[in-house]
């Protein structure tokens, strides 16, 4: 435990808490705190070591400016943060929010970030933006009275594909060894989150499989994907090349990995194009959350 700046009175437990940043904290440790903090959550989420070191890697989770909880040394709460320049801003995403479930009610989130924006602002962040389930009533609560204001409304979906045989069930489906995510975001209809961004593709690196559609060799549709969990992370299709099949044969071909269900996280709920796709081969909504911003 290092940096701790300041000493924090529970009003209900009196007991002594002190927060600092995550930089020495043991990768079992904050697995043990995360799973506990999260076993109660809205969405089933426990972690693997592997997962949440990959998460560590695909956020760009930076633990010298993330915060943590401690009763007597022993870590109960944390916010997890992680750092990258997006346009001319140096943005901070909170990667996951976490009190331990007896711990609760005691406003320790909002301590939390008492402690950690002025290290944030000191290192040059200037927003800083979040994810919440729109059913955590509780977690609303709080980020909007530390100043977060929301920003849009994400969709996440699941389900096996149900696709008919089209005309695109030849097409010629590889693996893209070099991706130019410049050209590809040239596709986009909507800005992907944080943790689908082309980042967070990068930092991912081999853990992610992204696979074209091509005619006479000009990449015309891709998909970026999880093939471990058929967890799709990005899709498009080129706009002059959309209602022939290409995405659905993606799709298809995603599918074809292991036959489980695939998952598709933060479709942006403005994006009625994506979401009468997705519905359309089979997908049905899950959970929604809002994206918020708190500007520094």
């Amino acid at each position: 435990m290092s940096h701790i700046l300041y000493k924090f009175i529970g009003k209900a437990t009196q007991q002594m808490l002190e927060f600092s940043d995550l930089k020495n904290i043991s990768t079992n440790t904050l697995l043990q705190t995360f799973n506990d903090a999260f076993s109660d959550y809205l969405v089933k989420m426990h972690l693997t070591k592997e997962q949440l070191e990959r998460k560590l890697v695909a956020d760009a989770i930076d633990l010298r400016l993330s915060a943590g909880t401690y009763e007597d040394g022993r870590l109960i709460g944390f916010i997890l943060h992680g750092i990258n320049d997006m346009g001319h801003e140096k943005v901070a995403y909170n990667a996951g929010t976490g009190v331990l479930p007896s711990k609760r009610g005691h406003n320790l989130t909002k301590a939390m970030y008492q402690y950690i924006l002025p290290l944030l602002e000191k290192e040059g962040v200037t927003t800083c933006i979040l994810e919440v389930l729109e059913k955590n009533l509780p977690a609303l609560k709080t980020y909007q009275a530390i100043g977060y204001q929301f920003k849009r409304e994400l969709v996440c979906f699941k389900g096996i594909p149900k696709i008919a045989d089209t005309n695109s069930g030849s097409a010629d489906i590889r693996k893209i060894e070099q991706v130019d995510w410049t050209m590809l975001s040239t596709f986009w209809d909507w800005q992907p989150s944080w943790q689908n961004s082309i980042a967070a593709m990068q930092n991912l690196g081999e853990h992610n499989k992204t696979v074209g559609i091509y005619l006479k060799d000009e990449l015309i549709a891709y998909l970026s994907y999880n093939p471990l969990n058929n967890r799709i992370a990005q899709f498009a299709v080129h706009k002059s090349h959309r209602r022939a099949g290409y995405g659905k044969a993606l799709f298809q071909h995603v599918f074809q990995t292991n036959k489980t269900e695939i998952f598709i996280i933060n479709v942006d709920i403005e994006s009625c194009t994506t979401i009468t796709f997705l519905g359309s081969i089979g997908l049905f909504p899950y959970i929604c959350q809002y994206e918020m911003e708190k500007k520094l």
